[in-house]
């Protein structure tokens, strides 16, 4: 299972490879903030990283766990909110977060827990989403809102399933959204977006521009941001599109993932 998930992560993501640089980071003290089931957190131990993973999800925990043993990797895992981390100041060489910073509400709260755990000269390396995005500006508050609608014709669950791919299960879970809401879960911005990014019930969701990342991470010494994947999984062939030249030239300037690189 850990192996497939890893490939197809890659595969898919491979901006993820290209910046957390995870070779570089051999000999120094890592935390990954949400670590989920340590995917990422794997490739930072095989590079001989002091690995620690923290995350809400003692599910998550247990699985991450699991595949250090299985692998022979070490690593610590602990449960912990971002908001409070359980660790000294100046503990850690380097604080990595993939996609999770831009689910919970207090997301400066988060941010300055990053800076205050980190050694002066330390990194902060998170992905948010992007506000301007192709996927937040044309697919999320444009195509998907006109795929909801269709959700609500005859048969309109099986037409938006063939044109998207989406599961049955994800599409019954916006029709009842739109039952539940009425026109307000298309008219609420914050409401569409959250439930239109990690899927049905995905209880919030944030996206930033480029100036608003910079201003969260204002503390740092130094804020660089870059923008990489053009999601693409709402269109026909997408992944496969998503994939070419042409898609990864565009997915620098209109991709999904913001990437901070902040310098403490």
């Amino acid at each position: 299972m850990y192996d497939e998930v890893e490939r197809e992560r890659y595969i898919l993501e491979p901006d993820i490879l290209e910046l957390a640089a995870f070779e570089s980071w051999g000999d120094r003290d890592v935390l990954e903030a949400g670590c989920g089931i340590a995917t990422d957190g794997a490739q930072f131990a095989r590079a001989g990283a002091r690995y620690t993973g923290v995350d809400f999800s003692p599910t998550a925990l247990r699985l991450a766990q699991e595949r250090f043993e299985e692998y022979g990797l070490a690593g610590r895992f602990e449960p912990a909110s971002l908001t409070e981390l359980p660790f000294e100041e100046d503990s850690f060489d380097l604080v990595y977060s993939m996609g999770v910073v831009h689910h919970i509400p207090d997301a400066a709260r988060v941010v300055a827990e990053f800076h205050r755990v980190l050694r002066p000269g330390g990194r902060a390396i998170v992905m948010l989403y992007h506000r301007d995005s192709f996927n937040y500006r044309f697919t999320i508050l444009g195509l998907r809102r006109a795929l909801v609608v269709m959700l609500l014709l005859p048969r309109g669950v099986e037409l938006v399933a063939r044109i998207t791919g989406e599961s049955r299960e994800v599409l019954d879970g916006h029709r009842e959204l739109l039952h539940e809401h009425g026109p307000r879960y298309l008219a609420d911005r914050r409401l569409f977006l959250s439930n239109n990014t990690d899927g049905p019930g995905n209880p919030l969701s944030n996206v930033y521009s480029r100036a608003e990342a910079e201003r969260l991470f204002g503390a740092f010494a130094e804020v660089r941001t870059n923008v990489r994947f053009l999601h693409l999984r709402s269109y026909p062939g997408g992944r496969r599109i998503s994939q070419t030249k042409p898609a990864t030239v565009l997915g620098d300037r209109w991709g999904w993932h913001l990437w901070v690189d902040a310098l403490r």
